[in-house]
């Protein structure tokens, strides 16, 4: 994560002024910068995928991350399965939006590194992953994605990626 930092997080929550004021003034310009690399972006994402990282999940929460080479095959259909079927890996992830009222299944092909850091050695706040704070979508190169999720605890997420999908999903809950 290059936007906002464990140590922008920090500063946000210090009593220092001189800390506090460094995080909020390099965070509004990081998010400025965020925008303009977002934008460049965008002729790679389909219009959807473009207004999803846009947007972001901001407070929500994890409900389930999968990492596997059979996520998405269907085992009820009863076709044979082959070797072929399990060469690509993927990642799906589960997500609750902070509103709780829909929930999201984020899809990613083609994976080429998926790290989850929980616990992280350098944790924030808490001891379970807590709430989505910020993410980041930034190019690896002119094929791969590259998508990053600093959870309020501390714990991250990145996903090196070719591909990505989501369906949304509305729910009737209440924080």
């Amino acid at each position: 994560m290059e936007i906002i930092t464990k140590k922008h997080w920090l500063g946000w929550n210090t009593d220092d002024k001189e800390v506090f004021d460094w995080a909020r003034k390099s965070s509004d310009e990081n998010f400025k910068i965020y925008a303009e690399r977002l934008e460049k972006l965008r002729p790679r994402l389909k219009e959807r995928n473009y207004e999803f990282f846009k947007k972001g999940l901001h407070d929500g929460r994890l409900i389930a991350f999968s990492v596997g080479e059979g996520l998405y095959l269907d085992f009820e259909s009863n076709l044979p399965l082959t070797l072929r079927n399990f060469s690509k890996t993927s990642v799906s992830m589960k997500v609750i939006n902070g509103d709780f009222d829909a929930v999201y299944d984020l899809k990613y092909e083609r994976v080429s590194k998926a790290v989850f850091d929980f616990p992280s050695e350098s944790p924030l706040w808490g001891n379970s992953i807590d709430d989505w704070g910020y993410d980041e979508l930034s190019e690896v190169d002119e094929k791969i994605l590259k998508h990053e999720v600093l959870f309020s605890s501390g714990t991250t997420i990145l996903i090196e990626f070719e591909k990505f999908s989501f369906k949304k999903k509305k729910y009737k809950g209440s924080r």
